[in-house]
């Protein structure tokens, strides 16, 4: 049946290969893919709408924040612990006065100078206009908790007296009753600002000074650089040395297999249906499988430079484009084709074998297995990416590309050239053997049908001659 197949194949080619229908096919691939609802919404307007959000994101968090009013009661031993909530709720009320700029430091007052980012929390999580009600921790509280159960309080804070010592218990807490429909935002501020003022009050009954107090517990900046061999110091960065090199490597994935993908479901769609008959009664296997890989790279080349240029112009923007030299973009170029061939490769082969996408899992999940190796090796590899798993996996198609990308771009002193060399040849052979093996596969299996061929008679389809 195999020689059957391949002796209508070769009579339907013709011979030689011609590039009119290379690029006629690639023109073909291209179109029906990009010129659709689904890949402009999925691929292109998804993006840009996301990178919009997130850049209005800041303006729609503080525009218009939620508004918080009402009256807190607060039971302590002496009205300070009151006093500081009193104070710091006092803030917001002073900023919005103020034309919502910050308030001058004695309008401040204590409560900002032991705790700033819960002065910050009064401004940007609501617009608070809390009234503080103080009352005496040893009163009756029955009335005031009937209030808060009916949600005519917005809370009542109870303060025992022995939080106020030197040597409160660790086991002794602050007792916060609130409605039973009040908002997380409001329970969670009024909570903090309870506990802080607490601690403001406890400082301030015991003789402390505040501002030394907060001095002494500043933690300061630690600014770190390495020292490379020459002696050289290079500033480091750690949060952009993990999402860097994640981020490249994301990028490529996306690029590769949303292309990759669309190869394997057109494939079988035009085997299903007959058309890859018609196709081949007017070119090749091999003109019909180079001009869809070529048609479905420059798919991916669009998508590449789409969420590239985005990328790049969002660094652009906060001044960062240092961290992405123009050698490493170069590079990553040149593992993103060898990246896309062997993912189309794999992809065209699987689809060209099979009738129906249920029969292509269990051909392409091996290669998939492998392929997940980046993603699941993704912070080990960027943790150390001169280590010996690093530079083990970079050699290994088809994800060698993959882990050189997060290799290239996460480290901080350069790979060894040898390896980068040695990488280059390595992958690229691997792409040279998919290839071949991939149109040797689909001169045979494009017009194959009945049983989906077994993972060795595909190899066996890749030796034939």
């Amino acid at each position: 049946m195999m020689e059957n197949a391949t002796r209508a194949i070769t009579s339907a080619s013709g011979s030689g290969v011609r590039l009119s229908r290379v690029l006629t096919i690639a023109w073909r691939e291209f179109r029906h893919t990009v010129f659709t609802k689904g890949f402009i919404i999925g691929a292109l307007a998804f993006p840009m709408v996301m990178f919009g959000v997130i850049g209005l994101m800041p303006f729609l968090l503080s525009d218009r924040p939620t508004p918080v009013h009402g009256t807190l009661v607060v039971a302590d031993e002496d009205g300070s612990v009151a006093e500081a909530m009193e104070s710091a709720f006092a803030m917001d009320r002073t900023d919005r006065a103020t034309g919502g700029g910050p308030a001058d430091a004695h309008t401040r007052g204590p409560f900002e100078e032991f705790d700033p980012d819960a002065a910050d929390a009064l401004a940007h999580l609501a617009r608070v206009n809390i009234t503080v009600k103080r009352v005496d921790i040893k009163d009756d509280l029955t009335a005031h908790r009937t209030q808060v159960q009916a949600g005519e309080l917005l809370g009542l804070v109870e303060v025992p007296a022995a939080l106020l010592s030197k040597a409160s218990p660790e086991d002794l807490a602050i007792t916060l009753l609130v409605p039973t429909d009040s908002p997380a935002k409001t329970t969670a501020l009024i909570e903090r600002v309870a506990r802080d003022a607490t601690v403001v009050a406890r400082v301030e009954r015991h003789g402390g000074d505040l501002a030394a107090t907060r001095a002494l517990l500043r933690r300061p900046e630690a600014s770190t650089s390495r020292l490379s061999d020459e002696g050289d110091a290079a500033r480091e960065d750690t949060k952009f040395r993990f999402i860097l090199p994640g981020a490249f490597m994301m990028l490529m994935w996306i690029a590769a297999f949303t292309s990759a993908n669309q190869l394997l479901t057109t494939t079988i769609e035009e085997k299903s249906s007959k058309v890859i008959e018609v196709l081949l009664s007017a070119a090749s296997p091999l003109e019909l499988l180079t001009g869809k890989i070529l048609g479905q790279s420059a798919v991916s080349a669009l998508m590449l430079s789409t969420y590239g240029v985005a990328g790049l112009f969002g660094l652009a923007l906060a001044a960062m484009t240092d961290l992405v030299p123009l050698s490493t973009i170069l590079l990553f170029l040149v593992w993103f084709v060898m990246g896309y061939l062997m993912v189309a490769a794999i992809m065209t082969a699987v689809g060209s074998a099979v009738s129906d996408l249920r029969e292509a899992q269990s051909l392409v999940q091996p290669a998939m297995i492998v392929m997940m190796v980046p993603l699941i090796l993704w912070l080990p590899i960027t943790e150390n990416p001169t280590g010996w798993l690093a530079t083990i996996a970079g050699f290994i198609p088809p994800c060698g590309p993959f882990v050189m990308v997060l290799r290239t771009t996460g480290a901080v002193e350069p790979i060894p050239a040898w390896q980068v060399v040695a990488a280059l040849g390595v992958n690229a052979a691997g792409t040279l053997l998919l290839v071949w093996a991939a149109a040797r596969i689909f001169r045979v299996g494009v017009l194959m049908q009945g049983k989906p061929p077994s993972p060795r008679e595909l190899i066996r389809w890749a030796r034939a001659r």
